[in-house]
């Protein structure tokens, strides 16, 4: 009885490797030039990259048999869908309803991405980009020259290497960082998230960065040149950054509470505010 134990306990486990592998599949999609691709996947992370080719490539993997993954495209193949959903009658668990993507995007085309609780990461994308979750980590990185569009509920966002692109982040509770991110017009605004910039904010472009509960925190190079102002309804303003004296504001500066000045020529304008949160500015 016992070797008889044994043996099935070794099938099960050299099966397992197989079954595993077996719920990995590839699609490849044709997409058209300016194609839109629109992804929900709540359960699961999505991975997504960027080539010079003209066909999607969708790599999942699915843990149970409850749950499947449909792929819909136009006649014109302008319009591309990607969902997952439980399959009729059945009711999966967290961890089975779970399907990972990893896709790979030609260049030009724009992408939706949303998800629950899974992170959302994309890198190196060449074409206009609105990722969504409640939970789960967005990541950006090594975008240049596009629409960046970011909604979080409680979900961590990190931005990296963002150059000469339109950015606009909001999130409810999620902490937001940002480094080496620059472009015509970057907006920020958090609930009760933090804020963290550290960058030269070059391109002579408007930033925003407003929160009402959380803290901003931004770090310049002696090189930045800015237009900066800085103001809180009840929360603390530091500024540890070389900055000259504006004879005209908008506002009048007080002490603790709000400052103004440039640095440079003030190419790039950055406004910060907060209703009770701490801002500081300081000099990398």
């Amino acid at each position: 009885m016992f070797p008889l134990m044994m043996s099935a306990a070794v099938a099960l486990a050299l099966a397992a490797p197989a079954f595993a592998a077996d719920n990995r599949k590839e699609v490849r999609l044709d997409v058209a030039p300016g194609a839109t691709v629109n992804i929900v996947n709540s359960a699961g992370s999505v991975n997504l990259h960027s080539d010079n080719g003209r066909q999607l490539q969708l790599v999942y993997t699915t843990h149970s048999d409850k749950v499947e993954v449909d792929q819909n495209s136009t006649a014109d193949n302008k319009r591309i869908e990607i969902v997952t959903h439980a399959l009729p009658e059945q009711k999966p668990s967290a961890d089975e309803a779970r399907v990972d993507y990893d896709i790979t995007v030609p260049s030009g085309v724009s992408v939706t991405a949303t998800t629950a609780t899974a992170p959302i990461t994309a890198d190196g994308l060449r074409g206009d980009i609105t990722l969504a979750s409640d939970t789960g980590q967005i990541t950006a990185r090594n975008i240049s020259r596009s629409h960046v569009n970011i909604r979080s509920v409680a979900a961590p966002v990190n931005l990296n290497n963002l150059l000469l692109d339109y950015v606009d982040v909001t999130s409810s509770g999620g902490a937001v960082q940002m480094v080496n991110v620059a472009g015509p017009k970057v907006n920020v605004g958090t609930a009760g998230g933090n804020i963290t910039y550290q960058g030269d904010c070059s391109g002579g472009g408007a930033y925003n960065m407003s929160t009402y509960s959380g803290a901003i925190d931004v770090t310049l190079p002696q090189t930045a040149s800015v237009d900066l102002s800085a103001r809180s309804v009840s929360g603390k303003v530091e500024n540890e950054f070389p900055l000259q004296q504006k004879s005209h504001t908008s506002f009048v500066p007080q002490t603790g509470r709000s400052f103004a000045g440039t640095s440079n020529s003030g190419s790039s304008s950055i406004e910060l505010q907060s209703f009770s949160g701490k801002i500081r500015v300081k000099k990398q």
